[in-house]
């Protein structure tokens, strides 16, 4: 049996090239917007004289130590404006403001204000380029004392964001308990 050399070296030629991978071919997995990590959630509230600040602060992340929320005191018969901000307090060296990136993509995320008493009412007052609510500020008016809570939820809507709060995915859901004195 006689085997041709410049067959075998053909095949094994043609073998090597085979095997090789494509310079263009992506072997990292593309993470299409990733989920943020996000430790605190802060509401600034002011009556025009003095800023009140509340907060949510779960330093090490979920699964961790449960975080700690503030009680959310404000006077009866007064407007707030407030503000939220999100943040990666994570590494305190390094902390990063989720909110920048809410502002970035306010088209996609939409925060749900859910309260659960009769003393405040809150209104939100900014809008995406769609015209639907994003909910980074919005007024709050108090009436009669009274005590309950107030959940804020940011959901993340990517091309399906109208306004509903049901829509999307929760990226953060927190209950403030809630005290109109």
């Amino acid at each position: 049996m006689k085997i041709n050399i410049s067959y075998l070296l053909a095949g094994f030629t043609l073998f090597l090239f085979a095997c090789q991978k494509d310079k263009n071919e992506v072997t990292e997995p593309v993470i299409v917007n990733e989920s943020e990590v996000i430790t605190t959630l802060k509401i600034t509230l002011s009556d025009g004289n003095n800023n009140h600040i509340f907060q949510f602060r779960d330093p090490d992340g979920e699964g961790g130590n449960n975080g700690v929320t503030d009680t959310i005191v404000i006077d009866s018969n007064k407007v707030y404006v407030a503000t939220i901000q999100f943040l990666d307090e994570s590494n305190p060296q390094n902390v990063h403001d989720i909110t920048t990136e809410i502002k970035g993509e306010a088209e996609d995320h939409l925060i749900c204000y859910t309260i659960n008493t009769t003393g405040v009412e809150i209104t939100t007052t900014d809008i995406d380029a769609n015209n639907h609510p994003i909910g980074l500020e919005t007024d709050w008016s108090t009436s009669d004392p009274a005590n309950g809570t107030l959940t804020i939820r940011l959901r993340h809507q990517p091309g399906i964001k109208n306004g509903d709060c049901e829509r999307g995915e929760t990226d953060l859901e927190v209950v403030f308990p809630v005290r109109v004195k």
